[in-house]
């Protein structure tokens, strides 16, 4: 039986040529799947809830328009006071409730519609919810990832 000892020089990203880089970060976003779509939802649906809407269908990608489509009507806002609703109410805990409550009620108390300012949070929500995966395909998101998770890789930028 042959044995052969093969020797591997490994890298770390930062000591890579920039084409190695490029290789990398190029194979890393073929692998990624954006892990928030379904905090994102999950907090749009809440949202949507407390104002007894659903969320019908929706879409978002990045790069590209998003869509969604709700069953709200004006009826749904009839008679609601901005004083009985509280700005801070973070139902999931996730980040998008932060865009869908403040955007609200800034715009609710700005403009004293609120259906107006109910389809304000929703596209402040989904811009936010785009932004966010367009951020996450960046060549800085995926730098970041690929140096703070200590990887190694080979001189191709293959990660090892």
């Amino acid at each position: 039986m042959r044995q052969e000892t093969v020797t591997y020089n490994l890298y770390k990203f930062s000591e890579l040529s920039d084409k190695a880089k490029e290789r990398a970060r190029d194979k890393w976003r073929e692998n990624m799947d954006y892990p928030w779509h379904d905090d994102y939802r999950a907090s749009v649906e809440a949202f949507c809830s407390f104002f007894n809407v659903k969320l019908l269908d929706w879409s978002v990608g990045a790069f590209a328009y998003y869509e969604y489509k709700t069953n709200a009507t004006n009826e749904n806002f009839r008679g609601l006071k901005l004083k009985n609703i509280d700005r801070e109410n973070m139902p999931t805990g996730f980040c998008a409730d932060n865009d869908l409550w403040y955007s609200f009620c800034d715009e609710f108390k700005r403009t004293g519609d609120a259906k107006h300012a109910f389809d304000y949070a929703l596209d402040s929500a989904f811009k936010s919810w785009r932004a966010d995966i367009e951020y996450q395909y960046s060549d800085e998101a995926i730098d970041d990832a690929m140096t703070h998770n200590d990887y190694d890789f080979l001189e191709s930028g293959k990660i090892y």
